[in-house]
């Protein structure tokens, strides 16, 4: 594993970390990123309406702003290239080597983006003998995938590997409407390595890859709906439009007239090298990224199959970045080794808004377009020594210093009744700056040589920000200072019974201060009208929501992952995770759109004491594997697996309204395989009992219909059959 920047076993390093190999990953019939959440109990998926509005969640912390002047709390890489915005976390997972999951600050060795932790997904390397694969699987619920693998040598010094990959969901969610169905995707990746070693001390590794997502989502079906002015009849009358859709909490269907789109594709080419200078290892990192999302058009935000308001909300989004990493490592002998290196990181993220609105019969009111663009430029220093002062006592120092620099433009117009849609902005622009050093210290006690404990301090950072959304006025808002964390923790990592069992344990505790995330601000700088009230007087010159260092929150728990090698043909493997995750301040926080139509607050309400969304107090996961061995062609695979969690508060604002229930999934397959693994066929069901769960619930805008509340699902709510098909050479 690669936790530390350098190769060192698991089990050796005082970091909370998962680490799911390719096996892991591929027994579990796990094709993309966002279902890494079913293996990894720490890890939370916030779904969002498009993956721009999507993040990972680690110990109860994410990105809680997906304004473009915002950081990610969780740092995702690929190949040991960090991910500039969290919707580019979310991709297909094809050919790979394995997924480390790091949990908690990770600030000293993987920069700034990363107070929550680190997912760094690791692909395939070119192989020196000529070797492949093909793919193909077919689900029940018609969805398809297939992919492909070569890999071998061109010349005695230069090998290659290139891998392509497509997948097609059916749509799913029924819309009355128009008779059609919902909420499926259609994706292709393709990505290709070059391995160049012309020397003995010179290693040369050059990448790229490009993948393409489409789809219509999301579509969100109504889960509840309650009477409002004490006159049922309220709700009866939509009732009857909507039907024959019911609202309830299993609803999985709609009744709508208009239907979003989204598209969004990525590319990305890095050259890394691996210079040998006798017992020194002198690594280079160059890379550019890109990412583009055509954004969500032509939602329907009153459920209905009418049209109450006329809006139109579209956004494309823009994003490129280089990024260059140094770093020296000392050989592994000796009672010090460190690793020290040096970093830089520049991105560029465009965005253009416009909404627009009109009335019941499609007569234009007004509409406003906002362009804006962020610049982050950011170098860092870094270094991490170990001293192994005795036997079985090793000291653990590292730091970072980061100098950030962050600017902006923006300019916004509106035309039309001054009805929903802010005032124009003339064109301006903004800078800041801002330097920290995080730190980190850690002892370890080698207790046995199956064995080890660790207690750890570290520090985290996550840069200055600006307020860059439509309704913003950035010139009048002061910046958003930097958020700070402060973490202990204290680990176990051990083995038993001559390896055939795994035992790691943690215990942490982590402080967050200068939480970013949206409170209510009164300004007469400010928008006129809160961005979700189309209907407000401006004259009321009630405030708004906007990016600020809205107060503090700590997470913090207990974390186990085993394994367990029960007999020579039977493998127990799992993990198991309670957090805690508070507001501790939060003094001018939001309410939902239900909550002030129910009078339990008015414009902003104080969030201390409440739950961080997106993250249930238990959440687990058990597989078990039993092999028949067999003498003749093939082995056979029993594998039962199950992952469930506790009830989750899908809203900061503590809504009772959108707590999700709790559930659990059990999932079986058998798998049979080739004994000189020339072949491997899966057959293999998900979610047997046809378990229903959801992964978001949002509350509609008073103005479409008063207290209630829509739900989206995946897929995965749904019971599923398939097989997959793998033939390598």
């Amino acid at each position: 594993m690669t936790a530390t920047k350098r190769e060192e076993n698991l089990q050796d390093v005082p970091v909370a970390v998962t680490a799911l190999s390719a096996d892991a990953i591929r027994e579990a019939q796990i094709h993309s990123s966002a279902e890494l959440t079913f293996l990894v109990p720490s890890l939370t998926l916030q779904k969002g309406s498009d993956s721009r509005e999507s993040s990972f969640n680690i110990r109860g912390i994410g990105t809680q702003s997906f304004s473009i002047g915002t950081e990610p709390s969780v740092s995702t890489m690929l190949d040991g290239v960090v991910m500039g915005r969290s919707g580019q976390a979310f991709m297909e997972l094809m050919d790979i080597q394995r997924v480390e999951v790091l949990r908690g600050p990770q600030g000293t060795l993987f920069g700034k983006n990363s107070t929550a932790g680190v997912v760094h997904i690791i692909t395939q390397q070119p192989t020196d003998e000529p070797s492949g694969e093909v793919m193909m699987s077919a689900q029940s619920d018609e969805e398809y995938r297939a992919g492909f693998t070569v890999s071998g040598p061109l010349t005695s010094d230069l090998s290659y590997r290139l891998t392509g990959s497509g997948n097609d969901l059916e749509d799913f969610t029924k819309n009355h409407f128009d008779g059609e169905k919902y909420n499926g995707y259609h994706n292709w990746t393709v990505r290709g390595k070059l391995r160049w070693v012309p020397t003995e001390n010179l290693d040369l590794m050059w990448a790229a890859d490009y993948s393409d997502q489409h789809c219509k989502c999301t579509v969100a079906p109504i889960g509840s709906m309650d009477p409002w002015n004490g006159n049922d009849q309220d709700v009866q009358d939509i009732l009857d439009l909507i039907y024959p859709v019911v609202p309830g909490d299993d609803n999985k269907e709609v009744n709508i007239n208009r239907v979003p789109k989204s598209s969004s594709d990525q590319w990305g080419t890095s050259l890394e090298a691996n210079w040998s200078l006798g017992d020194y290892t002198i690594t280079s990192i160059s890379a550019m990224r890109g990412y583009d999302i055509d954004g969500n058009s032509n939602d329907d935000y009153d459920g209905q199959p009418v049209t109450i308001i006329g809006l139109d909300q579209t956004g494309d989004t823009s994003q490129d970045q280089f990024t260059q990493e140094i770093r020296l490592t000392s050989p592994d002998d000796g009672p010090i080794t460190y690793v020290a290196g040096l970093y830089y990181f520049d991105q560029s993220v465009d965005r253009t808004f416009k909404r627009t609105l009109a009335d019941s019969k499609e007569r234009f009111i007004s509409s406003g377009i906002a362009t804006f663009k962020a610049d982050t430029s950011n170098w860092a220093a870094f270094g991490e020594a170990v001293w192994a002062f005795s036997e079985s006592w090793r000291l653990v120092i590292g730091g970072r210093y980061t100098a950030d620099d962050v600017s902006y433009k923006y300019r916004r117009s509106r035309e039309g009744a001054k009805v929903g849609i802010p005032d124009a902005v003339d064109p301006s622009n903004g800078s800041t700056d801002e330097d920290d050093f995080s730190g980190k210290l850690a002892l370890q006690w080698d207790f046995n040589q199956d064995a080890m404990a660790y207690l750890s301090y570290a520090e985290g950072y996550k840069g200055p920000a600006f307020d860059l959304t439509f309704e913003s006025i950035p010139e009048t808002q002061e910046r958003v200072d930097p958020e700070t964390s402060d973490s202990w923790e204290l680990g176990m990592k051990s083995t038993w019974f001559d390896g055939r069992a795994m035992l790691n344990a943690a215990v942490f505790y982590s402080k967050y201060d200068n939480f970013q995330a949206e409170g209510f601000f009164d300004s007469d700088g400010l928008p006129d009208c809160p961005p979700d009230n189309l209907t407000c007087d401006p004259s009321d010159d009630p405030g708004a929501f906007i990016l600020i260092n809205a107060g503090k929150v700590t997470t913090q728990g207990v974390e186990l992952d085993f394994q367990a090698l029960l007999t020579e043909n039977l493998r127990l493997s799992g993990g198991v995770a309670y957090i805690d995750a508070q507001i501790d301040e939060y003094p001018n926080g939001p309410c939902s759109n239900g909550q002030t139509f129910r009078g339990e607050c008015d414009l902003s309400q104080d969030l201390a004491g409440g739950d961080l969304p997106y993250t249930p107090k238990w959440k687990g996961n058990l597989t078990a594997t039993y092999t028949w061995t067999r003498e003749s062609l093939f082995d056979v695979l029993f594998i039962a697996a199950m992952h469930g969690q506790d009830e989750v508060q899908y809203s900061l604002s503590q809504d009772d309204y959108t707590i999700g229930d709790s559930y659990s999934i059990f999932d079986a397959s058998i798998v049979f395989q080739d004994h000189s693994d020339k072949w491997e066929a899966t057959l293999y069901a998900k979610n047997l009992t046809d378990e229903f769960y959801v992964a978001n619930i949002r509350s509609m805008n008073g103005v479409f219909i008063p207290n209630a509340y829509q739900h989206t699902y995946t897929n995965a709510a749904e019971r599923r059959y398939g097989v997959e098909v793998r033939y390598r050479w």
